[in-house]
């Protein structure tokens, strides 16, 4: 089970795994959020369970879906695979030690979401076998997120009109590893 273990924030961040029993209107609406913005749209989420009926959350691995918060604040939804269940070609799953990830913002403007983010690649990065943290963007325009992946650490790896861009962090690339502990001023955090 993923569990946070870098915390700039002295606790002021939590995961908690979804709990597919009283956790479906909330996941509802941050999938509604991503997919439709603020249309108001009918999502049938059927085949989303069908997923997370898979992507059941154990302790021997952190793969799953988690939900992080501020507080009582609900910043976004973390989905943790298997880089083979990111629709990657097998060019960027060739690497050991690649985990993949997918964020589902409540709102993607929160300026909580950076320290947030950045502590949950962290504490992947922390993980013994975590070295790469995969993600992918659809729309490769959208600044927000951008930036977002950006200023924690990601670099883009694959860019093409026809396909989703790929990002990538690793220890090298992440901020508060690569640069050290003086490093945590530096970056905003």
């Amino acid at each position: 089970m993923f569990t946070l273990t870098f915390n700039p924030l002295n606790g002021a961040f939590s995961v908690r795994p979804v709990c597919k029993a009283t956790d479906r209107p909330l996941i509802r609406e941050l999938f509604c959020k991503e997919f439709y913005g603020d249309l108001p749209q009918p999502f049938f989420d059927d085949g989303l369970w069908e997923i997370y009926d898979s992507m059941e959350t154990t302790s021997k691995d952190v793969y799953g879906a988690y939900l992080v918060y501020h507080r009582d604040r609900l910043l976004f939804l973390l989905e943790i695979h298997s880089p083979v269940q990111m629709d990657l070609t097998e060019t960027f799953l060739s690497l050991q030690g690649t985990v993949g990830i997918y964020c589902f913002y409540a709102s993607p403007v929160e300026s909580l979401n950076l320290p947030a983010l950045r502590t949950c690649i962290g504490s992947l990065l922390d993980q013994p076998g975590i070295d790469r943290i995969l993600t992918t963007l659809g729309n490769p325009a959208d600044a927000p997120r951008t930036t977002l992946l950006e200023r924690t650490g990601f670099r883009l790896l694959h860019n093409s009109p026809d396909t989703a861009s790929v990002y990538c962090c690793t220890t090298d690339s992440f901020p508060l590893l690569s640069g050290g502990v003086g490093s945590l001023a530096a970056t905003g955090v």
